[in-house]
């Protein structure tokens, strides 16, 4: 469950916007949900509790800086992921768990430098303090 995710404003499709532009948005839509972003992530881990399912998060959008700074990730990386995922070799991996929401995340994958596998790398703090906050429940992002 995407509970807070980043996303980008893009040139072209709001007035003003003259180059991608970070923002946040609780769930892909927080103008859209009725309760709050941590009730859905509840609901979801008891589906896939009662029903025995996996779910891996794979970013496959930017990382490591707003844009001019940052770049997309390296389709070269995500492909790498995906394949750890389908071999099973993620489901015997070392994990740690992430700072915010407790995420487990691999701490190698091979072929896929370690850096960027913990989004706290790659984020700014001000993100990481917005997740918390949310996490928490003193905001919905």
């Amino acid at each position: 469950m995407v509970v807070a995710m980043g996303t980008k404003q893009v040139a072209g499709t709001e007035e003003g916007i003259k180059e991608p532009q970070a923002t946040f948005s609780a769930c892909f839509g927080a103008a859209f949900i009725m309760l709050h972003p941590t009730r859905y992530a509840a609901m979801l881990v008891e589906k896939m509790q009662k029903y025995g399912a996996t779910a891996w998060l794979v970013n496959t959008g930017w990382s490591g800086g707003r844009y001019g700074i940052g770049s997309r990730i390296k389709l070269s990386y995500t492909r790498k992921i995906i394949d750890a995922i389908h071999s099973g070799s993620l489901l015997n991996a070392n994990y740690k768990k992430t700072q915010v929401f407790g995420l487990e995340i691999p701490t190698e994958v091979e072929g896929v430098p370690s850096e960027i596998l913990d989004p706290e790398n790659t984020v700014s703090q001000l993100f990481v303090k917005q997740m918390i906050d949310v996490d928490r429940g003193d905001v919905v992002a």
